[in-house]
């Protein structure tokens, strides 16, 4: 089902194609979605450089 289906009075099967206001919907759709996405990879590799961080001052061996 389209967002647009129940709120648009101009809807009809397969007007999603042309509808200018559809088109402005899925690019703002994907805008959220790159950003969503830019900030998980920013912080994923923060997270993981904090790991590498904290393994690297763990002992190697344990001392006897």
């Amino acid at each position: 089902m389209l967002p647009c289906q129940s709120t648009c009075a101009a809807y009809r099967a397969g007007c999603h194609k042309t509808c200018a206001h559809w088109e402005q919907y899925q690019i703002e759709q994907r805008a959220d979605r790159a950003a969503k996405k830019r900030y998980l990879l920013y912080h994923s590799q923060r997270c993981a450089q904090t790991i590498h961080q904290l393994r690297g001052m763990q002992c190697r061996y344990p001392v006897w």
